[in-house]
C-alpha cells in the first residue's frame, strides 16, 4: 500500500490538468495538419494522438478516483472519546490508531452504536470508542492522519483543525461540520 502524503496529492491533481491541456493541444496540432503530411508522418501522428488519448483517459482516471478530504468527528466526554469518520475506505489509518491507542480502545455496545447510527445518514461512521487517553494526544494523533479534524465536547463547543496542508495546524476555527440529521442534543443524551 502507497500512502501518499498531502502535498503530494496537489501536485498530483496539477499534473493531471497539465497533461489534459498539453494533451489537448497536441490533439489540436495534429488535427490541423494531418491532411497535408505524407503517409510515414500520418503514421507517427496517429501514433502521437494515441499516446494523447491514452494520457487524456488516465488523466481524467486519476482525477475521478482523487480522494476526497478524510474528516474525523471527536466526540469528548469526560474520559472517554468517540471518533467518527468519512474514510472508512481507508482502514489503515484506523488500524494505526487503534495499535498505538492499544488497550484504551473498547468495542461498542449494542446501545452505543444505536446512539451514533444517526450519523451515518450524515456519511460518518462511529468508528472507535476510546477511553482513558487524554484529548490533546488524541487530537495531535488524528491531526497527523486525517485532513479534517472536528472536536465536540459534551457542551456544544466545536474545534475544527484544518490539517490539509500541514500535520500541525497552529490555530483552530469554531466550525461544525455540516451534519444535518445528527444534533448536539444527541451528545449530552448520550452521556
Amino acid at each position: 500500500m502507497v500512502v501518499v502524503q498531502r502535498n503530494e496529492v496537489s501536485r498530483t491533481r496539477m499534473l493531471g490538468l497539465l497533461t489534459i491541456l498539453l494533451s489537448a493541444a497536441v490533439l489540436g496540432g495534429i488535427a490541423q495538419v494531418y491532411s497535408s503530411q505524407p503517409d510515414a508522418i500520418r503514421f507517427v501522428l496517429v501514433l502521437l494522438m494515441a499516446a494523447a488519448l491514452i494520457a487524456v483517459f488516465l488523466s481524467i482516471l486519476q482525477l475521478y478516483s482523487h480522494p476526497k478530504r478524510s474528516q474525523v468527528l471527536l466526540f469528548h466526554r469526560d474520559d472517554e472519546m468517540v471518533l467518527a469518520t468519512n474514510a472508512i475506505h481507508e482502514g489503515f489509518k484506523l488500524r494505526f490508531l487503534r495499535d498505538i491507542l492499544g488497550e484504551n480502545v473498547f468495542a461498542f455496545s449494542d446501545e452505543e452504536r444505536a446512539r451514533w447510527k444517526g450519523l451515518e445518514a450524515d456519511g460518518f461512521y462511529a468508528t472507535l470508542y476510546v477511553r482513558g487517553v487524554r484529548k490533546l494526544i488524541m487530537v495531535r494523533l488524528c491531526t497527523m492522519i486525517f485532513d479534517d479534524v472536528f472536536v465536540a465536547d459534551r457542551n456544544g463547543r466545536w474545534e475544527h483543525y484544518d490539517c490539509s496542508r500541514t500535520p500541525e495546524p497552529s490555530f483552530t476555527k469554531p466550525d461544525m461540520p455540516a451534519l444535518k440529521s445528527w444534533k448536539m442534543r444527541d451528545l449530552a443524551d448520550n452521556s
